[in-house]
């Protein structure tokens, strides 16, 4: 069962079905980008002083296609890598790009509001875990950098294990779910991309689709306090 925010319904998150239905999750899953965090690679250190690189990783990196990202993101190529293909595309010492690269990964910001709501949801759920699609310098920078490790009871990072999200029909959730001891239908999957959600209900849990925090907070805040919620379209 997939919930939908306020920007399609036009009402508070509701179930799809419009039926009544028992609900209050044990555990929850959370997605980083789009969710916890909406920074970018590259954005802090080469936006604005080297901008002819910044717009080339943009079209070529992150462009469309992105071929080499999936790579990235399922650790078939690595940051070091990428790095040395943007430097011999553009006029950038590869040894500034590196460090500036690195920079900007440590200043990406994350939704303080939303992380402390997280922190907040400890006392009131079992256990709450992270799965992210995401990169090499995820695992070895950002969860250090913003204590992800202290929010999150699992983290799943998809480049540590070979495959995306959508991949071999989510195995990263089943990953996740192991590692928290936690069945499937216990819990509620928070992420940006529909076709994440879809697949996770599939499989038998429920899904958030994620816009917004207010709409979230909303809908959770009622969720935990169950075990029913009405909702009528």
């Amino acid at each position: 069962m997939e919930f939908r925010s306020s920007v399609e319904t036009g009402l508070k998150p509701v179930s799809t079905t419009g039926d009544n239905f028992m609900f209050n999750p044990h555990s929850l899953l959370f997605d980083f980008d789009g969710v916890l965090c909406y920074d970018r690679f590259y954005r802090a250190t080469l936006e604005k002083i080297y901008p002819e690189v910044y717009a080339w990783i943009q079209e070529n990196i992150f462009g469309d296609r992105q071929e080499l990202v999936g790579q990235w993101m399922r650790g078939k190529i690595n940051s070091a890598e990428i790095n040395h293909i943007i430097a011999k595309n553009t006029a950038i010492n590869g040894a500034l790009l590196e460090r500036l690269f690195v920079k900007s990964v440590r200043l990406m910001k994350i939704d303080q509001e939303l992380r402390d709501y997280i922190a907040g949801l400890k006392k009131r759920v079992g256990k709450i875990g992270l799965v992210t699609d995401n990169m090499d310098v995820f695992s070895k920078i950002t969860v250090k950098n913003h204590s992800l490790n202290k929010l999150f009871d699992v983290i799943i990072n998809s480049a540590d294990y070979g495959y995306l999200k959508k991949d071999q029909k989510g195995k990263l959730f089943d990953i996740a779910l192991a590692k928290m001891g936690e069945e499937i239908n216990n819990t509620l999957l928070v992420d940006d991309s529909l076709k994440v959600t879809n697949l996770y209900q599939d499989k038998g849990g429920k899904a958030f689709l994620y816009q917004n925090f207010q709409d979230f907070r909303w809908f959770l805040d009622n969720a935990l306090q169950g075990p029913y919620i009405t909702t009528s379209i």
